[in-house]
């Protein structure tokens, strides 16, 4: 959108032509990159800068710009070229959303680490302050979606690139055209951003669809992993008919342990139906359900989706959570099936 002086005694608008950024000595990656680094907020309100120049692949010289991360644990690949058309952006953006898309939580803390230590930064807490822009707990497992967002930076696009990201967009792929323009007035810089594709209000519906789906794999995946350890500990023997659990840990900050009554936080197991009988009302019920069920009785907000329950319980007189206890007996099943080296 076109910048305006207003001439008041002649009650006319003069139209400001935005200049260029070679013309004003701006190069992408010593000033117009960092400023948007620093800055996510400008290209889009809920996102995380992960890493810069990012590149985790052999046997190749390609980098992303610029990798971040949204709210609904997307990753985003933002292209920024300071010319206009933006060349082949789009080819070049979808190649790299293709190759992070098998990235975990666990390499996207380590992407995180690896950007912090090379700025000089503390990368010790890397992990805790993804989670805490997730708004996910400190002990809970991290999710993140196999379908990356993409998001193109440049001064103009062609109507190759605009028609290609319409066709794209159409197919369900989330990939955003933004201008940037600089200006300079009375000896001042200026810069503005603009989404032009999609448009503002066709990308909130979009964000709402793609919130929903997201939600819905995160369940899908929780619920998935709740089975396997609740498996894996009647399989060692660790689970049992009347294997008493307690809630070491509380599923939500609000929620102090030390003011909840004593049969609030135990449970006993019952083998048939995989499910724990709750103290406090002697009904049946998943980790997961009775977490939520704890802190709704409590007047603790407990938001959309399922918790991790197992990651929260323990069995009586031990220290270590269900989902740690799960996780060490595999991994010593499969350590003790490794053949032995000399």
């Amino acid at each position: 959108m076109p910048f305006y002086e207003i001439d008041k005694s002649q009650q006319k608008l003069q139209r400001i032509n935005p200049s260029d950024f070679v013309n004003e000595r701006w190069r992408e990656r010593q000033h117009l990159q960092p400023l948007l680094r620093d800055n996510p907020e400008v290209i889009d309100p809920g996102l995380f800068i992960i890493a810069e120049e990012f590149s985790n692949w052999e046997d190749s010289k390609r980098r992303i710009d610029l990798l971040g991360l949204d709210e609904e644990g997307n990753l985003v690949v933002i292209e920024i070229k300071r010319v206009e058309d933006g060349g082949h952006l789009e080819l070049q953006s979808i190649r790299y959303a293709a190759m992070v898309s098998a990235m975990n939580f666990e390499a996207v803390v380590h992407a995180h680490e690896q950007f912090l230590s090379k700025s000089g930064k503390d990368f010790t807490n890397a992990e805790l302050e993804i989670k805490r822009f997730l708004d996910i707990e400190e002990f809970e497992e991290g999710f993140i979606s196999n379908t990356p967002r993409i998001i193109l930076i440049a001064p103009s696009f062609s109507q190759e690139i605009t028609t290609t990201v319409l066709w794209l967009n159409e197919r369900g792929i989330d990939i955003r055209c933004i201008k940037v323009n600089i200006y300079n007035i009375n000896g001042s810089q200026f810069l503005n951003l603009e989404q032009i594709i999609p448009l503002p209000s066709v990308a909130d519906y979009q964000i709402k669809i793609r919130e929903k789906t997201n939600q819905a794999v995160r369940e899908a995946s929780t619920k998935q992993r709740r089975e396997k350890t609740i498996n894996t500990l009647i399989k060692y023997g660790v689970l049992q008919e009347g294997t008493r659990v307690y809630l070491m840990r509380s599923p939500k900050l609000e929620l102090d342990l030390k003011k909840i009554e004593e049969k609030a936080k135990l449970a006993t197991f019952q083998l048939t139906s995989q499910k724990f009988k709750w103290e406090l009302d002697e009904l049946s019920y998943s980790l997961s359900a009775l977490c939520k069920t704890i802190c709704e009785k409590y007047n603790v907000p407990v938001g959309s989706g399922a918790f991790p329950g197992p990651d929260y319980w323990a069995v009586e007189g031990e220290e270590k959570s269900l989902s740690e206890r799960a996780k060490e007996l595999l991994e010593a099943d499969v350590s003790s099936s490794l053949p032995e080296t000399s």
